[in-house]
């Protein structure tokens, strides 16, 4: 969905450096990210 999205929003626990997480753990490549907010774990309300 996100390909062909006009905006793509991500909502992440935190920011990482390139390199910390397995490449393949990530569900949406960063090319189609267009913005994201950082919500801290537990404060998301789930």
């Amino acid at each position: 969905m996100a390909a062909a999205a006009d905006h793509t929003v991500v909502q992440v626990d935190e920011l990482v450096e390139t390199g910390e997480i397995d490449p393949e753990t990530v569900v949406t490549p960063g090319i189609y990210v267009d913005t994201i907010t950082v919500v801290p774990a537990g404060r998301n309300g789930q």
